[in-house]
Parts: C-alpha cells; structure tokens; sequence
C-alpha cells in the first residue's frame, strides 16, 4: 500500500489547474523528488499534497484513505511539512524550535513528557544538531539551520514527509550535509518522501524517482533518476539549448 498517491489530480488555485492529471505513488522509505522549471507547479504539488490545498479534480490518497476522508489533526499526525520560507524563531534556542514540532502529542499546557524529550533528542542525534541544542537558532549558519528544521519537522514522527527545496539557501557542502542527513532519516525511519528540487547533479544520488513537471503543467515524465537525468531529457524540460546541459555539474 503506498503511503501517498495522487490519481488522474488537477492541482491549482480558485478552481484554475496549474499542473493537471497527475499521477504517482510514494512507498514507505522512499524519495521522490520533483523536479521542473520556475512556475511549473512543484510547490502547489506539495501544498495539494499536505492538505494546504484540495484538488481540483481526481483524487489523494493518504495511506489507505482519500485524503478528505481525515481531519486536519489526524492527517498532521501522519505528515509533516518543511517548507521554503524563512522561520522567524526570535530568540529561541534549537532545542525550543524543534520542540515545536512535538506540541500535538503535548497536553493542554504544551508540557513535555520524558517520552516527548526522549523522541527530540533522537530526532536532534539523528540529524546531527543535539549539539546546537542550547544555541541561539539565528545564530546559526544556513546549512545548520536547515537541520535544526529537518529536525522539527520530524519529531511529531511522520509517516510522510514533504520538503519544498529544502537545500534552496546552502552551498554545496551544506547541501550534501544536508541530504546524508536526509537519507540517513529515510532509512532509519522509513518515511516515504517528496521533495522538490533543482539539484540535478544530486538527484541521481538522493531520489529514487523522478516526478518530472514540465512548464506546460504537465508530468512529463515520471521514473527512475538514471533515466532522466541525462543531458538530452533535462535540456528538454528546461528549455536548454542543445549541447549546453553538462551532466557532471548539473
């Protein structure tokens, strides 16, 4: 049984689709990354995903389930979302930012219990930022930052994780920090997980399929990352002049 999948669905805004008849499945301990030029549609993909928006049409489901059929408190404890925008935390430590991410399991007061510590340590070691935990979050770097915020987003334990350009503000060192970390979670934990991105040189090494949107709002393709990513399909979808893809850098 995948854990998400979208059938024959037009995603969009006030009844206009962006990006129609879509259709794909993620299983437990996979990542599926999507992948397309500015505008084509990745974002309103995750935001149809996470319940932010309804489809227009067709249909999502959530493990067994039309995604309709849950209400918001159950469908937020089978997913979680990490989005692009920046977090403002003002002076919150690390340890605080993540702990946010654990208050639905919390009582009426936002207390935490030893099993609630218990879980935000191990998802802080998984990650590697349990040493950040007394620091102030702004003070750190981006690429640290964005782990604290991996961390977040997965200590309510979700089954599903969905990440929107996660690595968009590192350089590549943090970025290929911040993607061990990721698979490192995806096998510990078996989450299924979509994500979009622009790292095509690093695609082939974090995805285990491709979702291909093309500018027209359509999938353009859809399969395994050592299919797709060649020069000829990525100067295809990203309207790039024959001979100017350079598939070792992306």
């Amino acid at each position: 049984m995948p854990e998400l999948k979208f059938m024959h669905t037009d995603v969009g805004y006030n009844k206009t689709p962006i990006v129609t008849d879509v259709s794909f499945e993620i299983n437990k301990g996979e990542i599926a990354a999507l992948i397309g030029p500015n505008g084509a549609g990745k974002s309103t993909i995750l935001k149809t995903a996470s319940g932010m928006l309804k489809p227009i049409s067709g249909e999502v489901y959530i493990q067994d389930k039309e995604m309709s059929a849950y209400s918001l408190k159950e469908l937020y404890g089978i997913l979680s979302v990490m989005m692009t925008d920046r977090v403002k935390t003002g002076y919150m430590t690390c340890y605080d930012v993540v702990r946010v991410g654990r208050y639905q399991y919390t009582g009426l007061f936002g207390g935490l219990s030893d099993a609630d510590r218990s879980v935000i340590r191990e998802c802080m070691e998984l990650i590697g930022v349990w040493e950040y935990k007394d620091r102030d979050f702004n003070k750190l770097s981006d690429g640290q930052k964005q782990r604290v915020l991996l961390s977040r987003s997965i200590v309510s334990e979700p089954d599903i994780l969905i990440l929107d350009e996660p690595a968009s503000f590192l350089d590549m060192g943090r970025k290929i920090e911040f993607f061990d970390a990721l698979i490192t979670l995806v096998k510990k934990k078996k989450m299924a997980v979509l994500i979009s991105m622009h790292e095509a040189e690093l695609i082939k090494k974090v995805a285990d399929r491709v979702i291909c949107i093309s500018a027209d709002g359509k999938v353009g393709a859809l399969g395994d990352p050592g299919d797709l990513i060649t020069p000829g399909y990525m100067e295809e979808l990203f309207g790039i002049p024959n001979g100017k893809y350079e598939e070792y850098f992306g």
